[in-house]
């Protein structure tokens, strides 16, 4: 008998004299210990009253009546199986405890809980962030320095103090209001203006989405406690469902991030961290207000004009629009603008947590769905669904998840002389329902048939373990094509062709590539280039079969 079985004796044959344990009054056991603790007492609490003992027996059948010899056997017979019983009972529920604890993700519920229930509470904040550089000699190089302001509502306000010469000029300012964005740049004296949504800008650390990410996280382990900004927080262990794991540490105070580090990668890692935050009410209205300072020029990268309802959009763009007659559960309309350089109608529907717009224009071209979407149809008609990479550069990336989304999803397609597209940071299927409504026509997705009748002809040997350190490689920034599943199939035929390597221009080109079948995990690229040894490359996401996992090609068909 273990020390940890001896001391669960000890406890349970002190309940069991209806004495109080140590336990009780010292306190002081390991979280686990208390676990099996509450088990026994529970299982104890199951147990019948317990009888006096029998010298109350004695002194109260002298004034009533004497219990037989048999009866008091009887019944001391019958206390003793019960909680014979009762112990075997507990014994599988420690058991079960281990188990549970052994098997099951380490996921705090009321820590998660907790957090998201800040998030929820939580109207806006401001703060000082800065991004530091720690290279494997543990040298640190200041990244950048910013000031940031953001509320639930998703409008923020991003004023970088410090720059770097990759990307950000100090004094750079980026702000979205909900109904515009922009962003100014002092050393060059321009204001750029960008639709509001989608918006392919995510300031690194937003505290919503790193709830987002702890909530769905495969893994959490408490590691300790740290003081940062002053505050005392608790610092966590995440391991993301497709990723590697690093630590956020959580304000003790208000259950919200203070600080993230990532894992040492390419000799590298980066720590995000508020220097100084406070929690408020509102973000300053002269800070979400559009001005152009004197002498700047205007770039509109996107020029959007606001309308006040859907005639006044309609006479602008000239084009009669489909409104849907029946929206997502939880939707209403928002408001409505035209895209005047391209006489796009945009509709946006909000709801508590999600927007979409449905956006409308003149067919000015045959529909080319893009190379990584997933395919499907309605009405007769090809559809693009795209599903975003949220953090990455705002580009739509395709995936087979059709349930959940990460980010932002489109559904793109033309119907009877217009092109529709929606664009949302809600389910795809919620997505689909505005689809539905416009053509009264079922949208037909793949299914990921992994016993397909299509087969390639000839089959492409390869390496699982090669193509997950691929992957890997893909994770940490290096070898995007291979998320392509045309340009993977550019590569390849471009090497059958010229297997010694390839000089200057592929071959064949990416235009000559046609992606006609994508659920997702499978895919097929038509080569429309006589040049190609082959007609049809056949591709695989082997690695990880999300939006996320690299293409790899598993078999062609001869031209």
């Amino acid at each position: 008998m273990d020390k940890v079985e001896k001391r669960l004796s000890e406890y349970i044959d002190q309940l069991n004299d209806e004495k109080t344990p140590m336990e009780h009054r010292k306190g002081r056991h390991s979280s686990d210990y208390e676990k099996f603790l509450n088990t026994v007492r529970m299982v104890k609490s199951l147990k019948e009253p317990e009888f006096p003992k029998e010298e109350f027996e004695k002194r109260l059948t002298d004034s009533i009546q004497t219990y037989s010899d048999k009866d008091l056997k009887e019944k001391s017979k019958s206390r003793a199986r019960l909680w014979m019983a009762s112990l075997s009972a507990a014994a599988a529920v420690i058991a079960m405890v281990l188990i549970v604890n052994a098997v099951l993700p380490n996921k705090d519920p009321n820590m998660i809980h907790a957090m998201e229930q800040a998030i929820t509470k939580l109207q806006a904040y401001n703060g000082i962030l800065e991004i530091v550089e720690t290279n494997e000699l543990g040298e640190e190089v200041l990244q950048t320095k910013r000031e940031v302001w953001a509320d639930q509502e998703g409008n923020y306000y991003v004023k970088e103090i410090v720059g770097n010469e990759s990307s950000m000029e100090s004094g750079m300012v980026t702000v979205n209001n909900g109904e515009l964005k922009w962003q100014i740049y002092p050393e060059q004296k321009k204001v750029y203006q960008f639709a509001a949504f989608p918006d392919s800008y995510h300031f690194t650390f937003k505290l919503g989405r790193e709830v987002d990410n702890v909530k769905n996280a495969l893994n959490i382990k408490i590691l300790g406690e740290d003081l940062i900004a002053g505050r005392g927080a608790t610092i966590l262990e995440i391991t993301p469902d497709n990723g590697v794991p690093y630590r956020l540490w959580v304000d003790k105070e208000t259950d919200l991030p203070l600080q993230r580090e990532s894992a040492m990668q390419n000799a590298l890692k980066y720590r995000v961290t508020y220097t100084d935050i406070t929690f408020t009410e509102t973000i300053p209205k002269g800070l979400l207000t559009y001005s152009v300072p004197e002498d700047y020029e205007i770039v509109a990268k996107s020029p959007e004009q606001f309308v006040s309802n859907i005639t006044e959009a309609e006479e602008m763009a000239g084009l009669s629009a489909i409104v849907p007659d029946r929206l997502p559960d939880g939707y209403s309309i928002n408001k409505v603008s035209v895209e005047t350089n391209t006489n796009t109608i945009k509709m946006y529907y909000r709801s508590t947590d999600h927007i979409i717009v449905l956006l409308q224009s003149m067919v000015v071209k045959e529909f080319q769905p893009a190379s990584g979407a997933i395919l499907g149809s309605i009405s007769g008609n090809t559809v693009e669904v795209l599903i975003s990479l949220e953090g990455k550069d705002g580009t739509f990336t395709g995936g087979g998840a059709y349930e959940s989304v990460t980010g932002v999803a489109s559904i793109r397609f033309q119907n009877e002389g217009i092109e529709y597209t929606i664009i949302g940071s809600d389910k795809i299927d919620t997505l689909k329902l505005l689809a539905e409504n416009i053509t009264n026509e079922e949208l037909l997705l793949p299914e990921v048939n992994e016993d397909a009748s299509e087969k390639p002809v000839v089959e492409v040997s390869y390496d699982l373990e090669e193509e997950k350190n691929a992957q890997k490689s893909v994770d940490e920034g290096h070898s995007p094509w291979r998320l392509d599943p045309a340009f993977v199939a550019q590569v390849y035929v471009s090497l059958l062709i010229s297997p010694e390597g390839i000089v200057g221009d592929y071959p064949i080109a990416y235009e000559d590539i046609t992606i006609t079948a994508n659920d997702g995990v499978t895919a097929i690229a038509e080569i429309k280039d006589d040049k190609s040894p082959a007609g049809k490359v056949y591709l695989k996401r082997l690695a990880r079969q999300d939006k996320t996992g690299i293409w790899t090609v598993v078999g062609y068909a001869p031209r």
